[in-house]
């Protein structure tokens, strides 16, 4: 994240020959606080910002010694901003890579951050909106626990929101959760990824390829649309077809080894539970070929 938004490049604020000023980068300060910690509207202003972007000057790391010796942290005492700064309300005495290690501290604990992970917490395990109660819930056991993730999450599992019967199914697998989840459910050996990575890509989901730092959305308005349905039923039908050559790549695979189809009766086994009385009906008004891709690509099995 440092490289990502810049900070490596921040230093203490100077003016130009213009009188323009020059060195900060705030890209880190404020996604810091925004996305990973108080959320949008977690009560800090522009000159939060600002002030905790002068406090992380300095922090940056070595491109030498990175592929060295795989340091990825070093405090750069020349670019720091040796001032007096004043964030969320208190004054910050000089105090080099502390000022920002206490700014963590801060940010740590502040009962912003509890609500605004608490929620995205939520969000990830229940549902798009999360009950406001529970978030609450979770904030305050955040505030009294001093953060301890296992303890909120304790509080999350725990709770009558979650162990709701309606919960089971309430979320819109993202692409990633889909194509992993049909291959689990297949049962198909993998050894060759590429396939899975390319289905991936064409979702909208790359591997590793997130162009913001929000992150990808976990949210079913994210990615239900007619054209990601239509790419995931493809994807389902090569599946079960055995069209898909995950035990290898297909310039490595003998006429002889090529996969077979998926046993319909054996998927549906296999996803027992998850499948309603009315899927299954549907389904086996079916031919026998059709079957196990129309479990992969039913309503049910796009949702977790």
């Amino acid at each position: 994240m440092l490289f990502y938004l810049d900070n490596v490049v921040s230093s203490a604020p100077r003016a130009d020959a213009k009188g323009k000023a020059r060195g900060l980068n705030e890209n880190y300060a404020r996604e810091l606080m925004e996305l990973h910690t108080l959320g949008a509207d977690g009560g800090y202003t522009q000159r939060d910002v600002t002030e905790l972007a002068r406090m992380l000057t300095g922090w940056t790391f070595d491109q030498k010694r990175l592929s060295r010796t795989g340091e990825t942290f070093r405090f750069d005492a020349g670019r720091h901003d040796r001032g007096v700064k004043t964030w969320l309300g208190r004054e910050i005495a000089p105090a080099g890579q502390q000022e920002g290690e206490a700014a963590l501290d801060v940010l740590a604990l502040h009962p912003s951050t509890a609500h605004h992970v608490s929620w995205e917490l939520a969000q990830y395990f229940v549902s798009d909106d999360p009950p406001p109660a529970l978030v609450d819930r979770m904030a305050a056991t955040w505030m009294s626990s001093r953060g301890d993730i296992r303890a909120v999450l304790a509080t999350l599992f725990a709770s009558r929101e979650f162990m709701d019967g309606g919960t089971a199914g309430a979320k819109f697998k993202t692409p990633y959760q889909y194509v992993v989840s049909a291959v689990r459910a297949s049962g198909v050996p993998v050894a060759n990824v590429g396939p899975l990575v390319n289905t991936m890509s064409q979702l909208g989901m790359p591997l590793y390829g997130c162009q913001t730092p929000d992150g990808y959305k976990n949210t079913q308005d994210a990615w239900l649309n007619p054209d990601a349905l239509t790419r995931r039923i493809a994807f389902a039908t090569a599946l079960a077809g055995g069209r898909l050559p995950l035990a290898a790549p297909p310039a490595e695979m003998p006429a002889e080894t090529k996969p077979a189809p998926l046993d319909p009766a054996r998927l549906q086994a296999t996803l027992a539970g998850s499948i309603s009385a009315r899927t299954q009906a549907i389904v086996q008004r079916n031919p026998d070929n059709l079957r196990a891709a129309m479990l992969l690509g039913s309503p049910d099995f796009m949702q977790r």
